[in-house]
């Protein structure tokens, strides 16, 4: 559900049953598959404080980066706690199990989702110096130098990395892929010159852009970012029905109660719907989503079954 229905959803919640009256009994466990400062690790910072005055029990935000985000899915998948949930994005939920055969966990049976919390625009950045001033200069550029550029990503089969392999066989070029273990080193390795290009959340690339150490070239999302609507899509550029949207969503372990699901549904949708938290999100470059856990539900197999054609196509191997 899009950002403007959150406030009619907040408003028509009814109250969670008695049976989830007593949860949560302890402090919420936030799993968070990726390293501190990265831009789902902020997400569920915010709305985390905010369900702090929700409840008399506080949230405690754990990072547990690697592994393209599969060993915080393992671990929240195996939790029998009642209170630990998983902050994930696509690569984990949605991309790993055309990843790794032996993934140890399946999110369609392990998972269940309760919210899609936000998406954010996945914007392709270049370094500041490579002299391209838009995506079809950049495409130009790759072929005459077939090999010889380079881009970050923030994991082997995270979105950062499916999203530009979908560009190069849609452009049909070849760019050199150099995974990172997360948003702020592959950041960094775009700041310092050592790569030329990178897909990645918006939010991991503001305080880059700001300082004048990168430039934005274009969205993956299907339309404008309300966030940055001066940059133009990848579709826009040449590629129509390109969309490789990022979003972070809370997961919870297969057997969650259905009442506990439904209460940290609409408290974080109340949390969405607060002004001053969706300000926040939208400063850092994300945008608010909410909705059902069924609605999340629907994305998620479309998702996975997007990014499972790519990998065959591509030919991506789980490191």
């Amino acid at each position: 559900m899009v950002a403007a229905g959150i406030l009619l959803l907040a408003a028509a919640f009814v109250s969670a049953p008695a049976h989830a009256q007593s949860w949560p009994g302890r402090p919420l466990r936030f799993i968070v598959p990726a390293p501190p400062g990265s831009s789902v690790d902020l997400v569920a910072r915010v709305i985390g404080d905010k369900l702090k005055e929700h409840w008399s029990q506080g949230v405690v935000v754990e990072n547990r980066a690697g592994a393209g985000g599969t060993i915080a899915a393992g671990i929240v998948a195996k939790a029998t706690d009642g209170h630990t949930f998983l902050v994930g994005f696509n690569g984990p939920l949605t991309v790993a199990p055309a990843m790794f055969p032996a993934l140890g966990y399946d999110p369609a049976r392990d998972l269940l989702p309760v919210v899609l919390a936000v998406t954010q625009p996945n914007v392709l950045a270049v370094r500041a110096d490579l002299k391209v001033d838009g995506l079809k200069a950049l495409i130009d550029l790759a072929k005459a130098r077939p090999g010889r550029l380079n881009y970050a990503s923030v994991g082997n089969g995270s979105l950062s990395h499916l999203a530009m392999e979908l560009l190069k066989m849609q452009a049909g070029v070849y760019v050199v892929h150099i995974p990172y273990s997360g948003g702020p080193p592959a950041v960094q390795a775009l700041a310092s010159g050592e790569v030329d290009a990178l897909f990645t959340a918006l939010s991991n690339l503001q305080p880059l852009v700001r300082a004048g150490k990168a430039r934005l070239i274009a969205v993956s999302n299907a339309r404008r970012s309300i966030v940055a609507p001066e940059v133009a899509t990848v579709a826009e550029q040449g590629f129509p029905g390109f969309d490789a949207t990022t979003w972070n969503g809370f997961m919870a372990p297969a057997g969650t109660p259905a009442p506990v699901i439904a209460e940290l549904n609409q408290a974080i949708n109340r949390v969405l719907a607060d002004a001053e938290i969706r300000n926040r999100l939208l400063a850092s470059g994300a945008e608010p989503a909410g909705g059902t856990p069924d609605q999340f539900a629907t994305l998620l197999r479309a998702e996975r079954a997007r990014w499972a054609e790519v990998i065959r196509r591509s030919g991506i191997k789980a490191d």
